[in-house]
């Protein structure tokens, strides 16, 4: 019998047959999160929410799984296309043969074998007796391929990868791929004193000259971390030390009517509001979403983490409020999350032209429709987790033209690095 074959022997040790049943679930939990990416316009965190949600078995292992994908897209792909006949393969079959073929070549939870092997039986099963011997034949081929014994460190798009060099130039794009191949560790910031217990799996980040006076933390046993319930407990706060950047504009803690205009999920709301508390400034915080899901998160969150806030369900383009009402507004906006690569490595597929002029068409009507709301002498706090000029310095030059009534104060770009994402942020006050 054949390295693969289209009919696996059943195995009696229960032991195996419970691990292949595992290995299906991911399979298909990554097939159909994948699927789901390439049907919409959402995001794979935003995909992958609603598993996350549901508690379901296997949701960290799928995404991993898609996550190792994602930085090796462009390999995997060619290594599926140019074994199918004129290039032409199906999309549901090329999504199962690349979740089956990212955990055979760069995960070692699960040999090649049993990958192969699973895969072909959900094929099998989904699809029939002909779409599983062609899923056999592609995994068999490429498996066994000099590619596949020589993998590069990751893939990345091209058009991107030219966009950039215009942009940024060879040496720094080349540091921009390099950050995005490594998948870098989860992060905390820490709300308070940290507890004793627990404390072994986690260790504290250099503090940077924009994180002050926050503390961030890099967690080291993720499985047995989560347990503690630090999160659930209001104790800590899932988030990149570059979250900070914008903040760190600031001359003084926030106090007075302060508006998160692009709220959820809630992050830079909490930032406000523990820099209030940490400094004993009065803040009276508005948060606000368009998306009444989303709004739901941010209620959560905010519940969670003690934050007292009035929250409203509102278009940062069309908002409700009174003009001139706020002295401090956070514009943390819609962005192609450029910035955080590391952690979002789904964003540079989504790279094109079009997407980059229509999210920053997007800025700019918020912009807009923000700056009306700023009280004379108050402050508009422009943000992105984007590293994009059009998105970014280019933006705020355009308002700054269109609004002479406002000047600019300082702004700031990071790029993404082993220690954070990137991220930028601009200060702009009305006279």
């Amino acid at each position: 019998m054949g390295y693969f074959t289209v009919c696996r022997i059943s195995k009696k040790n229960g032991r195996d047959m419970k691990n292949n049943r595992i290995s299906e679930k991911i399979l298909f939990g990554a097939f159909s999160i994948l699927l789901e990416w390439e049907r919409s316009n959402a995001n794979l965190d935003e995909c992958l929410d609603k598993l996350r949600g549901e508690g379901s078995e296997g949701s960290p292992a799928v995404a991993s799984l898609l996550f190792e994908y994602f930085r090796h897209k462009g390999f995997i792909d060619d290594l599926i296309l140019s074994r199918a006949r004129k290039g032409g393969v199906k999309q549901e079959l090329r999504a199962l043969l690349a979740c089956a073929l990212t955990p055979a070549v760069f995960q070692t939870g699960i040999a090649a074998q049993s990958a192969a092997n699973v895969a072909v039986d959900c094929a099998k099963r989904k699809f029939g007796h002909g779409p599983a011997a062609f899923v056999n034949a592609v995994l068999r081929s490429a498996l066994q391929s000099e590619e596949v014994r020589n993998p590069p460190a990751s893939s990345f798009p091209q058009t991107l990868k030219n966009h950039w060099e215009k942009i940024f130039g060879p040496e720094q794009t080349a540091a921009l791929i390099d950050a995005y191949a490594v998948n870098p560790p989860p992060v905390f910031r820490l709300r308070g004193e940290l507890p004793e217990s627990g404390s072994e799996f986690v260790r504290e980040l250099p503090r940077l000259d924009f994180t002050a006076p926050f503390r961030f933390y890099e967690i080291l046993q993720p499985e047995k971390f989560f347990r503690l319930n630090w999160l659930e407990k209001g104790l800590v706060y899932v988030q990149d030390p570059a979250t900070t950047l914008a903040l760190s504009l600031l001359d003084a803690a926030p106090e007075g009517e302060v508006l998160d205009a692009c709220a959820a999920p809630g992050g830079k709301s909490i930032l406000l509001w523990d820099w209030a508390k940490m400094a004993g400034s009065t803040l009276k915080l508005t948060a606000a979403d368009r998306s009444p899901q989303r709004l739901q998160t941010l209620k959560l969150n905010l519940n969670r983490a003690g934050v007292r806030a009035r929250t409203v369900q509102a278009s940062a383009q069309e908002n409700p409020f009174a003009e001139k009402s706020f002295n401090l507004i956070l514009a943390d906006v819609p962005c192609g999350n450029s910035g955080v690569i590391r952690r979002r490595c789904d964003a540079p597929w989504r790279y094109s032209g079009k997407k980059l002029l229509d999210v920053s068409t997007l800025q700019w009507d918020i912009l807009n429709s923000l700056a009306r709301l700023t009280a004379p002498g108050g402050q508009l706090l422009y943000s992105t987790c984007s590293i994009e000029p059009d998105e970014d310095e280019k933006q705020v030059e355009r308002f700054l033209e269109n609004h002479p009534e406002f000047h600019l104060v300082r702004q700031r770009k990071l790029y993404p690095e082993a220690l954070h994402d990137g991220a930028f942020g601009a200060l702009l006050k009305r006279d």
